[in-house]
């Protein structure tokens, strides 16, 4: 059930993992619990409702339950994730999310934000918490023909050290996800926009960009996604275009002088480009709005006389 029905606030952790894959191709599927999944190496592939999420190092996704998604490791691509899935029920368990959410502002504002679906980084310790959670619930797990391994010897106390782990693993987690959608996503927005303002002229690649903002590729484009409601290649065509229309009406410059310097390397892909955003080809746009320096002062020059008032005659 969902994490953000408040009459379903007892949980019940119905699995996990902690896998190095090397290759692996997953039906699309839904469950109950809400699933956490985080990488830790390399990189995945998540699809939910038809739409490709990449997650990368201290990347993770979020799935409220009941949410159709797959996961796909292509071929020579291998990934190492951590798992954990999470059921939210009515009956009485050692678990209560009522505990934190009296507790914690950030993850009582998750639990009110119904957002079924989350992905973005790891900003804290979100992926040490799930680390130390999955390694107690593997130690606690008993000996059976199922299990060709024997088990740690499991304390006394160990539920209660598990309640302690799972509290945290949540905490880091509404801290990551609100944290995210916050002042640091703008901070990364920001510098990622100064920087495509810096080289409009020059081919710029995604991966430099994240890298110049500090972040993966996967979460830089979610952030335009989100904030800014488009991809980053259109944004940057946008801001070109921009350039270019205000080069138009406010220089002498060719229009195929205006294509190179607005970043585009084909006066033909420019003014095509141009005329899908505008309505109008660049030369055509240029003679409606372009801004005349018209003569003022007919054919003569103004002079200061001695006095200090001003004489006109003729400019030879």
């Amino acid at each position: 059930m969902s994490i953000f029905n408040p009459t379903h606030h007892y949980i019940s952790i119905t699995a996990f993992y902690a896998l190095s894959l090397t290759e692996y191709d997953m039906h699309a599927h839904a469950h109950a619990s809400c699933e956490i999944m985080y990488v830790t190496k390399g990189k995945c592939h998540i699809y939910v409702n038809h739409e490709k999420h990449c997650l990368e190092e201290r990347q993770f996704i979020f799935l409220d339950g009941e949410v159709p998604h797959r996961l796909w490791v292509p071929k020579g691509s291998p990934c190492s994730l951590l798992n954990l899935e999470f059921c939210c029920q009515k009956e009485k368990t050692t678990l209560d999310l009522l505990e934190p959410r009296r507790e914690s502002a950030s993850f009582d504002r998750f639990c009110r934000s119904k957002k079924a679906i989350w992905v973005t980084n790891d900003t804290g310790n979100l992926g040490y918490s799930l680390k130390d959670l999955i390694s107690q619930l593997e130690q606690k797990i008993p000996y059976s023909k199922d299990v060709h391994m024997s088990r740690k010897y499991t304390a006394p106390d160990a539920d209660y050290l598990i309640r302690l782990l799972f509290f945290r693993t949540m905490l880091e987690l509404s801290h990551c996800l609100l944290e995210n959608t916050g002042a640091t996503g703008a901070v990364y927005l920001k510098k990622a926009t100064s920087y495509i303002s810096a080289h409009l002229t020059e081919d710029i690649r995604i991966p430099e960009l994240a890298a110049f903002a500090g972040i993966n590729k996967s979460y830089l484009q979610s952030l335009f996604h989100r904030h800014m409601h488009c991809t980053i290649t259109d944004y940057v065509n946008r801001k070109r275009l921009e350039q270019a229309a205000f080069l138009l009406t406010n220089s002498s410059l060719s229009v195929t002088d205006i294509a190179f310097h607005a970043g585009y390397n084909s006066r033909q892909h420019f003014g095509s480009t141009f005329e899908k955003y505008y309505g109008t080809n660049p030369r055509a746009y240029r003679q409606l709005h372009e801004k005349k320096m018209e003569t003022s002062t007919g054919h003569g020059q103004y002079t200061i006389r001695e006095d200090g008032t001003w004489d006109t005659e003729p400019l030879e």
